[in-house]
């Protein structure tokens, strides 16, 4: 049985999975992300629950093609 930490009021816990990665889920039993690393689990399952405040994405080198593009 792995050992469970709860964080931030119950809002998700954290567990150490047979393999030995780390895995967080929220508080109805969701899974919100895996990592090797506890911190970065804990870090990124905050991140999920609140719609990744310190996150962003960018996209570069972006392309439309128009027609069919598998002939």
């Amino acid at each position: 049985m792995p050992e469970i930490e709860v964080y931030d009021e119950g809002a998700f816990t954290v567990f150490k999975t047979r393999w030995g990665t780390y895995a967080a889920r929220d508080k109805e039993g969701n899974g919100l992300c895996t990592s090797l690393d506890k911190d970065a689990t804990i870090f990124w399952a905050r991140e999920h629950l609140n719609d990744f405040p310190n996150s962003y994405a960018t996209s570069t080198n972006v392309s439309t093609v128009i027609g069919d593009s598998l002939k």
